[in-house]
């Protein structure tokens, strides 16, 4: 699990939280259909946690999500991502990937977004400001089998602006030849919030290079063709 954990309350006014925290105890599922990175199409379940509810005070999203998560089978988890556009947060669990917004109240499940993830073994999922603009986004990254084969990610983000300004999604990623959802064998350098994969210039394979966010065409692109 990724580093923010160690951004939460201190123990002893976590044990108060929890104190006020509500647990309903329903579960559901969703059945919806994805597309892994050689775009074929398979079957996604999304299970969808109990809810979790705590009083609005200052530290109440990061409470009830630390709260959350000791429920689970945590396979990882994002750190919040917060804005202008809402508080949002990212959830791996074995063979499921669940999106969420905070209402001010409770961490509500929001997955429909995802449009069933982009496959169906999700593995990790990265939090950082992939796009520039000072907000969190994410990077998921999933493997072809459950627990082996190569790997593959797309990034999940907000545009900068426009008319899907504050719409979540999965952005484009052009590697100089082909555009696609998703990137095959990512390396991802969480510490510098970058990611790297092969990439083409002249429609001929160069190097792995840095995918970098283009805001005029709300994708990422490689290395070398932000640069043309």
């Amino acid at each position: 699990m990724q580093h923010f954990m160690k951004n939460f309350i201190p123990k002893s006014r976590l044990v108060f939280v929890l104190a006020l925290v509500v647990l309903s105890a329903c579960s559901k599922s969703s059945v919806s259909q994805s597309d892994d990175s050689a775009g074929a199409t398979g079957t996604t379940t999304t299970t969808v946690p109990i809810s979790t509810t705590v009083p609005w005070v200052k530290g109440a999203p990061e409470a009830a999500w630390a709260a959350w998560l000791t429920t689970f089978a945590v396979v990882d988890a994002s750190e919040i991502s917060e804005s202008e556009c809402g508080v949002f947060a990212v959830l791996v669990t074995e063979e499921s990937l669940t999106f969420y917004s905070w209402d001010g109240v409770q961490w509500s499940d929001n997955s429909d977004v995802l449009g069933g993830g982009r496959g169906k073994y999700p593995l990790k999922v990265y939090s950082s400001d992939y796009t520039n603009d000072g907000v969190i986004d994410y990077f998921v990254t999933y493997r072809t089998r459950k627990n082996s084969g190569p790997t593959f990610g797309g990034f999940f983000t907000i545009p900068w602006s426009g008319d899907l300004r504050c719409v979540w999604g999965w952005v484009d990623i052009d590697n100089g030849r082909d555009i696609s959802k998703v990137i095959d064998s990512p390396e991802v350098d969480q510490r510098k919030g970058r990611v790297y994969a092969a990439g083409y210039v002249n429609r001929r394979y160069s190097s792995r290079r840095q995918l970098k966010y283009s805001p005029s065409a709300n994708s990422f692109v490689f290395d070398d063709v932000f640069q043309k």
